[in-house]
């Protein structure tokens, strides 16, 4: 046995071949677009899509499908509707596959078109396990019109076991491709990311993938994916320089530095990460204390948002006493 190409105290071999089977799925726009309403420009969607081409990454989630009326247009951009002419403009056919998400409850199935008239080639459904009937039924029109679809159950972290396993147990049967461990609010390390690992491939069998959503409030995202990873699922999310709601996600640079896989080219991704490295300043993703805070008490980081856009920001003993005190009914 060879030394490591790289860190040269240790022998090859070390990690098996799992991380070379990993599709990877940028979700930069449609989760970055969070951060900023989804208002990035033309240009700057066309730029991503070409990188991400070029670096021979397996999905972009370019965005979401909303239904008409219920967000105004005015107050966001374009990627909040992935409309058909804004798609045309900035994606082009190939291996690249394009990814649009779809929110139980903000989408009619009308709007739904077949994939075939679509420059979208997979559906994302975030659902709640509460609402796991209603996105069944939008997951056969999905698969009827063509597309491959995947489901996101959010904030598993706030569910019991059973209600875990009685989610999963509905999506064994489904047809679904594909589905997500989603940490929501970034409140998980990775043993828990290897117990859910294992339930999740269990319950649904070797015929449906899974992948996993990971966000980053408590620095855990690119860990919480190689654990992921070592237990060998299949999709891993990441997004340029880690953009996302409130702490963003894991970085994709990162992950493909860990993949090290001969199909990805990382230098592409490279070449933007300055572009959006600008926009961190303003847009506040990344590592900040508020949202540690969040995630270490597992709730939904709107509050650690709020005191983002407070100058006294970082002041949060108050934050973290208020929310260690134990709820009374």
């Amino acid at each position: 046995m060879g030394l490591d190409s790289r860190v040269k105290c240790c022998p090859d071999g070390l990690v098996t071949d799992r991380r070379r089977r990993i599709k990877v799925l940028d979700c930069t726009i449609r989760d970055g677009g969070i951060c900023n309403q989804w208002n990035f420009d033309h240009g700057v969607v066309r730029r991503v899509f070409e990188a991400l081409a070029e670096s021979g990454i397996d999905y972009m989630e370019i965005g979401y499908k909303t239904q008409s009326g219920l967000v105004d247009p005015d107050s966001v951009g374009p990627w909040r509707f992935c409309e058909e002419a804004d798609l045309q403009e900035v994606v082009n056919s190939g291996p690249l596959k394009i990814a649009a998400m779809v929110d139980v409850g903000r989408i009619t199935t009308q709007e739904i078109i077949p994939a075939a008239d679509s420059s979208i080639n997979a559906i994302r459904i975030a659902t709640y396990a509460h609402q796991m009937d209603e996105a069944l039924r939008l997951l056969e029109h999905c698969l009827e019109c063509g597309y491959e679809t995947f489901m996101n159950v959010m904030a598993v972290s706030t569910l019991g076991p059973n209600d875990v396993d009685e989610f999963l147990q509905q999506l064994a049967g489904s047809g679904i491709h594909n589905v997500a461990i989603v940490d929501s609010f970034g409140a998980l390390y990775p043993y828990h990311v290897r117990y859910l690992v294992h339930k999740y491939m269990n319950y649904l069998g070797e015929s449906i993938k899974v992948g996993v959503h990971f966000h980053n409030n408590q620095q855990q995202a690119f860990a919480n994916s190689i654990a992921a990873i070592d237990e060998g699922v299949d999709f891993v999310d990441a997004t340029l320089h880690g953009i996302g709601r409130a702490a963003g996600n894991c970085p994709l640079e990162l992950l493909l530095f860990y993949l090290d896989n001969p199909r990805y080219d990382a230098r592409p991704i490279l070449d933007l990460v300055e572009e959006f490295a600008s926009m961190r300043n303003e847009l506040r993703w990344g590592y900040h204390l508020p949202y540690a805070i969040s995630g270490f008490f597992n709730i939904h980081p709107r509050t650690a948002m709020d005191r983002m856009a407070r100058a006294d920001r970082y002041q949060v003993r108050e934050m973290f006493e208020t929310l260690s005190k134990p709820n009374k009914t």
